[in-house]
């Protein structure tokens, strides 16, 4: 059987992927094609990797292949990190690595690099104006403007190392099509933002001299909600930052604050006429947010200086790993691809040890990973990838998902796609075979609906004509309780997945097993206090 260079699949949820790999696999080891102990399969988790391995094993006992299945223990079926850990420590004679390389946790990793990025001199000019640039408490996390910063840097500093730029020459073609994005996303600006400064700071003067306090108080307190008091004070605040600071020039989150200014009525009271027209007149002045060069020249200042400071704390963060004789998750997988790419001996090693390769979640891969894969490629290893660009979800850790589309679009011939869904109900296939090519821009391939449809109805309502006046929870609880009991006294059917019966059960056996039981103990609490 011959064997193509490489094989890519694409695979929706539910499609039967790891069927697919395990059948392939099956069917190559059983023709002798490869040998079950050089099977290389990286996927993303260790759950992942350790169901992998059962099923293919499983897939040869039945097969009654017992030494085939015995000899897969020794095949390499693990995550990208667990492969290049153990690259790294088979070789770690040629990568000048330890043989026991210690793994830093991730506090130890986090404070290396808090420590290898505070003393960046490019950063410094946002550390003294962190609100203007955007960093302020967030109450969410409980973090302070300067951890957010420290936090988008440490980001920074992993996705630079993901792509393997780790000094200002390998920087620069980043940095230049960074810009360019950005330049291409803002459009056009105005050359000259003078007149625009002065015309929004002499609108707000205009507004504060004639209402030179909050609105909060020109009405009697009875009057006003709290929502519409707070906006009226947060409004205040901000005229008067404008009105006697520089701020306009550089605080871009001001304006954005003054386009939102409060003219709406208060309950049923109108704000005056005087005040509404000279708030509109901010308004329309501070819109021209959109069309001011500040914005953009601050973006531009602010990425340079992130990008300069986390690539020189990528340098220092090395140094200090070292020191501290350690590596962290992205070194396994950056210096195995170092060594693939340096040393001819260790691709031609690797070469004679993996018959094939598979990678599983290849949407989720990022450029280090991929190159650290293709080095075995291009040695000669035949690959097999299977993903689904609908299921990319790793792209806040620098994966990239066009990596698998442009393997596609290379290679329309070696490219195969699983056409049936063996997970989801038919109904429930037809509404996304409907809405899938709106909402991936006609790049969804419909899927047939393998399952057996279930007896149970797939939702129920509890509808209400109106809104009760009067303890209107208990009354919905009523309700619900209700019907839920009546649900309880029934007996229903349900598929016995392990038989491919149907088992019957009481509801009340279900609700034990129902996600919302604890939902329906509120609801019992409320029939025993209103029926007795």
């Amino acid at each position: 059987m011959n064997i193509p260079g490489i094989s890519i699949v694409r695979a929706g949820a539910g499609s039967g992927k790891t069927y697919k790999i395990q059948q392939d696999l099956g069917q190559l080891i059983a023709a002798g094609n490869i040998r079950p102990e050089r099977v290389m399969a990286v996927t993303f988790t260790e759950a992942a990797a350790a169901e992998l391995r059962g099923r293919i094993t499983q897939a040869l006992l039945n097969a009654g292949r017992i030494e085939d299945a015995l000899r897969l223990s020794l095949a390499y079926i693990t995550t990208i990190h667990g492969f290049g850990l153990r690259v790294l420590t088979e070789f770690a004679f040629e990568a000048g690595q330890s043989p026991s390389p210690r793994l830093l946790s991730e506090v130890e990793k986090y404070a290396l690099i808090r420590k290898s990025a505070q003393s960046a001199e490019e950063i410094v000019f946002m550390v003294d104006d962190l609100k203007s640039f955007g960093y302020t408490y967030d109450g969410f996390s409980q973090q302070s403007g300067a951890d957010l910063l420290r936090n988008e840097i440490r980001v920074l500093l992993d996705l630079l190392r993901s792509i393997d730029v780790v000094d200002r020459g390998r920087l620069k073609p980043v940095a230049a099509t960074v810009l360019q994005e950005l330049n291409d996303r803002y459009g056009d600006a105005v050359s000259d933002a003078g007149p625009m400064n002065r015309h929004l700071r002499k609108c707000v003067m205009n507004l504060l001299r004639a209402y030179p306090r909050t609105m909060t108080e020109c009405f009697p307190a009875e009057m006003l909600g709290k929502k519409p008091a707070d906006d009226f004070r947060s409004d205040f605040r901000n005229l008067v930052e404008a009105r006697d600071s520089d701020a306009l020039e550089r605080d871009w989150t001001l304006w954005q604050q003054l386009r939102k200014l409060r003219v709406t009525k208060v309950r049923n009271v109108p704000l005056p006429d005087e005040y509404r027209m000279l708030a509109e007149a901010v308004k329309r002045s501070a819109d021209g947010l959109v069309d001011h060069p500040g914005p953009l020249r601050q973006a531009r200042r602010k990425i340079l200086a992130l990008l300069s400071a986390s690539c020189d704390a990528v340098g220092k963060y090395a140094e200090a790993k070292r020191h501290a004789k350690g590596v962290d998750y992205t070194d396994m997988v950056a210096e195995a691809e170092r060594l693939l790419r340096t040393r001819a001996d260790v691709r031609s090693t690797l070469k004679d040890r993996i018959d094939y390769l598979v990678v599983d979640e290849f949407q989720d891969t990022n450029p280090l990973q991929f190159a650290l894969l293709w080095r075995l490629r291009e040695a000669g290893v035949p690959m097999m990838v299977v993903g689904d660009l609908k299921q990319a979800i790793m792209r806040f850790q620098g994966a990239d998902p066009r990596l698998f589309q442009s393997l596609a679009k290379h290679y329309p011939r070696n490219t195969d796609s699983l056409s049936s869904n063996w997970r989801s109900q038919p109904s429930l296939m037809a509404f996304i075979n409907a809405v899938g090519p709106v909402l991936f821009d006609g790049d969804y391939e419909s899927l047939k609906p393998q399952a057996k449809a279930s007896g149970l109805a797939p939702l129920e309502i509890v509808a209400f004509d109106r809104r009760p006046r009067k303890d209107g929870h208990k009354v919905r609880a009523l309700a619900v309780g209700l019907r839920l009991r009546a649900l309880l006294e029934k007996r229903v059917k349900i598929p016995d997945r392990a038989t491919g019966t149907l088992r019957v059960i009481r509801g009340s056996d279900m609700a034990i097993l129902c996600p919302t039981h604890n939902m329906l103990k509120q609801y019992a609490e409320v029939l025993r206090g209103d029926l007795g």
